[in-house]
């Protein structure tokens, strides 16, 4: 299939149906935050991409990657906290702090 047929044709879906215009690259930069939030680990998103290095993918992804991390960090800073403060007082925002560092 020629991929200017697609194109074409998700152009035309898109004025039919009152959507705004949309490129088909942008469905891969999805499919990549999807799968990077979802806990995938990049080598495995990177061969799906079809980069020939993780590296790309990498330095493509590297806002999704960041921000993954930061929410890793939040859900690991999370669950020590709970666990912590069943144990006796803690200072959430040093705790926090100290977590988030790492």
């Amino acid at each position: 299939m020629n991929p200017d047929s697609l194109t074409d044709w998700l152009n035309k879906f898109s004025k039919r149906n009152g959507l705004p215009h949309i490129n088909l690259h942008a469905f891969r930069h999805t499919m990549a935050s999807v799968l990077i939030n979802s806990g995938k680990d990049v080598v495995s998103v990177s061969k799906r991409l079809g980069h020939a290095k993780v590296s790309t993918t990498t330095d493509i992804c590297s806002h999704i990657i960041k921000q993954a991390d930061e929410q890793a960090s939040e859900c690991l800073a999370d669950v020590m906290l709970r666990k912590t403060a069943s144990m006796g007082k803690v200072n959430s925002e040093k705790f926090n702090k100290v977590i988030k560092s790492t």
